[in-house]
């Protein structure tokens, strides 16, 4: 299973998933269901170098792979 298909599983319903420029833009459908510890935590156990946004009304986690 690839690191997509990993936060899509862990995030189910309250997060839509989408590749950006070899990251993810993770849109938070529901804020307060939505597993942030366990995403958060894959991500940058995984390399990606993680920033959250907010842009109309909804927030958004976008990655990309950390550059040494």
């Amino acid at each position: 299973m690839d690191l997509q298909d990993k936060v899509i599983k862990i995030a189910g319903n309250t997060g839509e998933v989408a590749p950006v420029y070899g990251g993810y833009a993770i849109t938070i459908v529901k804020p307060d269901l939505f597993p942030w510890h366990s995403v958060l935590e894959l991500l940058i156990e995984t390399g990606q170098e993680v920033w959250i946004t907010k842009k109309n009304g909804k927030i958004r986690i976008n990655t990309k792979p950390e550059v040494e």
